[in-house]
């Protein structure tokens, strides 16, 4: 009896640990997601259109998502992410406009310099990888940070 008691107490200790060290993970990837953000690359269902979206861009405040285009707000949402495997996953639900209410279920990373996200068609389900195809119908971005 008392070496069940010790293994459980084992077992709650380690569980409560890895929901700090998750917790300490999300806050360093809430931190390194706020900012001003601009697409390097789009591609969406398979091809670049990165062309003619210079004027877009989008902030990241606390979990706020505020969509920029030619310097104007031109949409919000919000969004959760989920750091306990990788890829790391986030949701993103649309406030307001056309889209209201809409949530797409996506998957991010990081690497030296860039926020790479992906997302599905809405209605489809998460992707599954960082690449966009003709087939999977996935949006693919890779973001930069903006200085200015």
């Amino acid at each position: 009896m008392i070496s069940l008691f010790v293994a459980a107490s084992v077992l709650a200790t380690a569980a409560l640990s890895m929901d700090a060290d998750e917790s300490q993970l999300e806050t360093m990837v809430l931190r390194k997601l706020q900012g001003h953000w601009k697409a390097e690359k789009w591609i969406i269902h398979g091809k670049d259109t990165s062309d003619g979206r210079d004027n877009r861009s989008y902030r990241i405040e606390n979990r706020k998502i505020v969509f920029v285009a030619d310097d104007e707000e031109v949409g919000h949402a919000t969004f959760e992410i989920d750091v306990s495997d990788k890829p790391y996953k986030i949701d993103v639900t649309y406030v307001g406009g056309p889209r209201d209410g809409q949530t797409l279920p996506g998957i991010f990373h990081f690497d030296d310099k860039h926020f790479i996200n992906c997302f599905p068609y809405p209605g489809d389900p998460r992707p599954t990888s960082f690449e966009s195809t003709a087939a999977n119908r996935y949006f693919l971005s890779i973001d930069r940070k903006k200085t200015d």
